[in-house]
């Protein structure tokens, strides 16, 4: 175990692997630490990864959350302390505010259905691939104001973009790429505004500056980030978890009220990102280790989220479990701004496919997770059959 640790990362290490090293040391190391990129503390305790978490005076999220450090400009609010993250996050806050979900629940509903219709009479499909994928990408492109047809092509080189996160100079070419076409709908916005946010960041200010092309890069690889990436995630996972379970599956059809149960499940028991780093910004002591100024530390959201003195029986799928504390969208400060807007996409998700494809089966015994831009974890592709069912609305010709 000891060396598993020390050569721990998720370029090093596979999801399925990493559980186990982390319960592992749980029980055997309480402060673990890994050599790879120049080296970083673990915190895997729910008690240790909240409270730092919380204290973002200490624990800072700058220069970069993700490890290797690329060459890139840090991430709106995600990447930035106080006082200089409060204006940033006010940015995202324009976006997305308490009705922001409620509002947008029929457009995810009516995406959700359409791509249905495109595989529904086949009986079967790849779930990510025609489902998982594009809805939320979709979602947060109207929630922003994207046109429809520029959606694949800026989802495309997003996918491409976070793949690259292990090879700065990769991920330096395909930047330029994704700068491109987000950049050009924002300068758009500039000479002929619209009723959209995409305008509303043309014309802002932050810090007593206007923002640049370099601000709009980040805003817009926050916003798919975290909306689209993380929750495409989430959707294959909740449709393999729940569907896997003929006796859950039957429960959600009996009593809907517990999909919102099974979707804060999934969320804890699959995070989309196992983690973020964080750098000490002066001497702490965690689990009777010392922990030096400007170290390295990772809080590891998966491992939390399975800590068995805070989650009863940890690595069950359960839909009767009443503690939603997990740290999937993070703590303090920084916890996701999306948040209730991803529980809506993941909610309307099940209760669509339970309606009109209650005998989904899963043609792939316990699918392959990846890890794949940092610590962001996927199932590549879900193969999935069914009764073959009629469309809800006429093809387009």
């Amino acid at each position: 175990m000891a060396d598993d640790l020390e050569h721990w990362s998720c370029y090093t290490t596979s999801p399925e692997r990493s559980l186990e090293i982390f319960e592992e040391s749980r029980n055997k190391c309480p402060m673990a630490h890994s050599n790879e990129h120049e080296g970083f503390y673990l915190l895997l305790n729910y008690a240790d990864v909240r409270s730092a978490m919380g204290d973002h005076k200490t624990y800072s999220s700058q220069p970069q959350v993700l490890r290797p450090m690329l060459p890139r400009k840090p991430i709106p609010a995600l990447e930035m302390d106080p006082p200089q993250h409060k204006a940033w996050r006010e940015l995202f806050s324009r976006a997305i505010t308490p009705k922001t979900a409620p509002m947008m629940e029929s457009f995810v509903r009516e995406d959700i259905n359409r791509h249905i219709d495109d595989f529904i009479e086949r009986g079967s499909c790849d779930i990510v691939a025609e489902l998982a994928e594009p809805v939320p990408a979709e979602t947060i492109c109207r929630l922003v104001g994207v046109d429809d047809a520029l959606v694949p092509p800026i989802r495309k080189a997003a996918i491409e973009m976070f793949a690259a996160q292990g090879n700065p100079e990769e991920f330096g070419r395909k930047q330029a790429a994704f700068a491109a076409l987000t950049v050009a709908e924002v300068h758009a916005r500039r000479a002929r505004p619209r009723d959209d946010y995409l305008s509303q960041l043309a014309a802002l200010e932050v810090e007593g500056r206007q923002l640049d092309d370099a601000d709009y890069v980040g805003l817009m690889a926050a916003f798919l980030g975290a909306g689209h990436h993380s929750t495409t995630s989430a959707m294959a996972s909740l449709v393999n978890e729940v569907f896997v379970r003929p006796e859950v599956r039957d429960a959600l059809i009996r009593d809907p009220a517990k999909i919102a149960v099974a979707v804060e499940e999934v969320l804890r028991l699959r995070p989309s990102f196992f983690g973020f780093f964080r750098r000490t910004t002066r001497p702490v002591e965690v689990a009777g280790a010392q922990i030096p100024t400007g170290c390295d530390v990772y809080m590891g959201w998966a491992a939390a989220n399975r800590d068995p003195t805070v989650f009863e029986s940890p690595t069950d799928f359960r839909i009767d479990r009443d503690n939603y504390r997990h740290m999937t969208f993070g703590f303090g400060i920084h916890t996701c701004p999306g948040a209730s807007l991803a529980r809506m996409e993941l909610r309307v998700l099940l209760e669509e496919l339970l309606r009109r494809m209650p005998d989904l089966k899963i043609e792939v015994q316990n699918p392959t997770y990846h890890f794949g831009g940092g610590d962001y974890c996927f199932i590549e592709a879900l193969p999935v059959s069914f009764t073959p069912g009629p469309r809800q609305t006429t093809p387009v010709l």
